[in-house]
C-alpha cells in the first residue's frame, strides 16, 4: 500500500474529478459518484472499503431497474481509479455487479419491504443508531459552514478559469448538502425500534439478534439485523440488504439456513431469537 492509504473518499473525488474534468463522461457521472461518496461515508478512508459494501451497494442500485448498469458505470471507473492510483492492493471495481436475474431481484425487493427500506419509506433504527443519524447530521451542517468559508476565499482569488481550491470547494459542498439532505430524509422517516429486553421473538426481523450454530465447524456466531445505515460487521451488526441479512430474515427457531457467499455456502442452524437488547 502507498503512503496515500490515508487519503478519505471525498479527497479520493476531488483528486479523480480534477484528473477527469476534462472526461465528459466523468462530469456527467458526477451526481452518481456523490452519491456513492455520501453512501460510503466521506471521512471513510479508501482503504477501509470492503468488497461486501461495495457489492451491497451494487446490489441497491439493482433494484432500481434497467438504468442501474448505467448509475453503476462512473462509480465503476472510479474505483477502478483507486486501483491504478495504488490507493489500495486489491480492486473492487469487479464487485460492483447489478444482480442479473428476476429472482435476485424479487428476493432483494422483498428483503426491503421486510425491512422497511423502500426508495422512500422510512428505516427502522434502534435508538442508538438514530443518535448516530442525528450526530452525523450535526457534524455535517458544521462541514457546511467550513465548506461556504473555503468557498468565500476561494472566490478572492478572481481568475475562476483556473482556481482548482474554488472548484473543489465547489465539490466538497456538493457531496456535503447531498449526504445533509439524504440524512435528513432518514431521519424524518425514520421508525425507531422499541427497547427490548432480550425477549424471544417467533420469528425474526429488523432489529432481532439470531444466535445460530455453524453446521459446517459447529461454531456459535451471533448476528443483529439492523437496518444498512447501522450495519457494523465488527459488531455482528448486518444489513438487512446483504445476501446473509436477507437470508436471515423471517426464520423461527430450528430453521435451517443455506447462504451462498463469494467464499462458499454458509450453513446455519437458528438456536435463538431475541429483540435487540
Amino acid at each position: 500500500m502507498t503512503t496515500e492509504q490515508s487519503l478519505s473518499i471525498s479527497e479520493a473525488l476531488t483528486v479523480f474529478v480534477a484528473d477527469k474534468k476534462s472526461a465528459k463522461s466523468a462530469q456527467q457521472g458526477h451526481q452518481e459518484l456523490g452519491r456513492f461518496v455520501a453512501w460510503c461515508g466521506r471521512e471513510r478512508k479508501v482503504a477501509d472499503l470492503a468488497p461486501s459494501e461495495v457489492a451491497e451497494y451494487a446490489q441497491q442500485i439493482g433494484l432500481g431497474g434497467s438504468e442501474s448498469a448505467q448509475r453503476l458505470s462512473p462509480v465503476k471507473i472510479f474505483l477502478a481509479y483507486w486501483k491504478d492510483q495504488g490507493w489500495i492492493n486489491n480492486g473492487l471495481a469487479s464487485h460492483l455487479r447489478v444482480p442479473r436475474t428476476r429472482r435476485t431481484l424479487s428476493a432483494a425487493g422483498t428483503a426491503t419491504r421486510s425491512s422497511g427500506r423502500g426508495s422512500s419509506s422510512g428505516s427502522q433504527l434502534s435508538q442508538e443508531g438514530y443518535d448516530r443519524l442525528v450526530g452525523q447530521l450535526d457534524g455535517l451542517k458544521d462541514q457546511r459552514a467550513a465548506v461556504l468559508e473555503d468557498i468565500k476565499r476561494a472566490m478572492a482569488d478572481k481568475d475562476f478559469r483556473e482556481n482548482a481550491p474554488l472548484d473543489a470547494a465547489k465539490d466538497q459542498q456538493g457531496i456535503v448538502e447531498l449526504r445533509i439532505r439524504e440524512l435528513e430524509a432518514s431521519i424524518n422517516n425514520a421508525q425507531i425500534l422499541p427497547e427490548g429486553v432480550s425477549s424471544k421473538v417467533a420469528r425474526s426481523s429488523v432489529g432481532a439478534k439470531l444466535t445460530l450454530k455453524d453446521t459446517n465447524s459447529g461454531r456459535i456466531v451471533a448476528y443483529t439485523l439492523v437496518d444498512v445505515r447501522e450495519a457494523d460487521v465488527a459488531e455482528g451488526k448486518i444489513s438487512t440488504i446483504s445476501p446473509v441479512g436477507q437470508a436471515l430474515l423471517d426464520r423461527t427457531v430450528g430453521e435451517e439456513v443455506t447462504i451462498n457467499v463469494p467464499k462458499g455456502t454458509l450453513r446455519y442452524l437458528v438456536q435463538r431469537i431475541t429483540a435487540s437488547s
